[in-house]
C-alpha cells in the first residue's frame, strides 16, 4: 500500500510539472543581467529579452544587478524558484569566479540548468595609440628588457582580463604589474590616459577607443582574426599556438527548473538567433552569435572550469577569497 502510494504521489508531481510547463509563461519573466548598463552582457540580454517577450507573450524585464564581480546575479538566481520566472543572461565570469573564488554560496555548475548559448566575444590586447609597442612580440621585448616595469589593466581580480596577462605572464616568462580597477570602462580611460601600459578586454569596450584613434589592437584572442580588424593578428599567430579565450554569453536558469520549461526557452533563443535582424543587432554590439542545445552550453561550462582550474592550480595566487 505505501508503495502504491509512493507512486501515486511521484506520478501527481510529475504530472503537475508538466501542467506547469505547458501553462509557462503565465506571467512576466524577469532576467538578471550581471552588469551595469552598457557592455556586452547589457547588450545581449536586451536584446534576447526584447524578442522573448514578443515570441513568449509576456514581458521579459532585463534588471541589471551589478556587484560581486557577477556572483550577486549568480546567487539570485541560485535561490531564485525553479519556475523559469527567473533567467540569467550569465556571462563567462560565471564560470572564471568558479575557478578563482575560494568562497562562494552556490556551485557554478550543479546548480544551474543550462539553457542556451546565445553568443561570445573575443579579446583584444591593447596599447596606448601612442604606444612604441606595436606587437606581441614587442610587448614581450619590452618586458624582458626592464622585469617588472610595464603594467597591465583588468577590470577587477578574478576577472578574465586579470587571467588573461598572467596567462601570459606565465606562457612568455616576463614580469609585468597587475593593476586592477573597478570594472572595464576605468581601466579603459588609464590606458587612454597612459596610466597604465597595455590591457586584455572585451571587443565591445575596446572597438569604439581603437576606431576613435586612442588605443592601438596587437592581438586578438581567439582562433581565426575578426572581421571587423582583419589586420590585428591572432594570440595564435603572435606565438601562442593554443591560445583561444574570450567572453561568452548565454542563459542559465536555476537548478531542478522543469525540463519542458528549458526545453521552450531553449527553442525561442534559438529561433531568435536564426533571425537576421537580432544577428544583425548582436553583431554590431561585437557578439557573434551562437545557438546551441542545452546539453551543448552545458558541456561547455565544464570544459571552460576545467581549463581556468587547471591554470589556477598551475598559478595558485590568482586564487581570491
Amino acid at each position: 500500500m505505501k508503495l502504491f502510494s509512493s507512486f501515486i504521489l511521484i506520478l501527481a508531481c510529475l504530472t503537475g510539472g508538466i501542467a506547469v510547463a505547458q501553462d509557462y509563461p503565465a506571467k512576466p519573466i524577469r532576467m538578471l543581467i550581471p552588469a551595469a548598463p552598457g557592455g556586452g552582457v547589457d547588450s545581449a540580454g536586451r536584446i534576447i529579452a526584447m524578442h522573448l517577450s514578443e515570441t513568449l507573450g509576456q514581458p521579459v524585464v532585463a534588471e541589471n544587478m551589478v556587484g560581486a564581480g557577477t556572483m550577486l546575479a549568480s546567487e539570485a538566481l541560485a535561490r531564485s524558484q525553479p519556475d523559469g520566472y527567473t533567467i540569467l543572461m550569465a556571462t563567462s565570469s560565471h564560470i572564471v569566479n568558479a575557478a578563482v573564488r575560494k568562497i562562494r554560496r552556490y556551485d557554478a555548475i550543479h546548480d544551474f540548468a543550462a539553457v542556451s548559448l546565445v553568443g561570445s566575444t573575443p579579446d583584444l590586447l591593447a596599447v596606448n595609440a601612442q604606444s612604441s609597442i606595436e606587437s606581441v612580440a614587442g610587448l614581450i621585448e619590452a618586458a624582458k628588457k626592464e622585469p617588472g616595469k610595464l603594467t597591465f589593466g583588468s577590470s577587477g581580480l578574478g576577472t578574465l582580463s586579470q587571467l588573461e596577462p598572467e596567462l601570459l605572464k606565465d606562457e612568455a616568462g616576463i614580469n609585468m604589474l597587475g593593476v586592477p580597477y573597478r570594472g572595464g570602462v576605468p581601466a579603459v580611460m588609464a590606458l587612454i590616459g597612459k596610466q597604465i601600459d597595455t590591457l586584455f578586454l572585451g571587443v565591445v569596450a575596446l572597438a569604439p577607443q581603437i576606431e576613435a584613434g586612442k588605443l592601438r589592437p596587437i592581438a586578438v584572442t581567439s582562433k581565426a582574426r575578426l572581421p571587423r580588424f582583419p589586420d590585428v593578428p591572432t594570440m595564435a599567430e603572435s606565438g601562442f599556438p593554443d591560445w583561444d579565450t574570450g567572453t561568452w554569453y548565454g542563459v542559465l536558469v536555476p537548478a531542478k527548473t522543469p525540463p519542458a520549461i528549458v526545453a521552450t526557452l531553449n527553442k525561442h533563443i534559438n529561433d531568435a538567433l536564426e533571425l537576421p535582424a537580432i544577428r544583425d543587432q548582436l553583431t554590431a554590439a561585437g557578439i557573434e552569435p551562437k545557438a546551441t542545445t542545452a546539453e551543448q552550453f552545458s558541456a561547455l561550462m565544464k570544459t571552460d572550469l576545467a581549463h581556468w582550474q587547471k591554470v589556477v592550480e598551475k598559478l595558485p595566487e590568482l586564487k581570491i577569497d
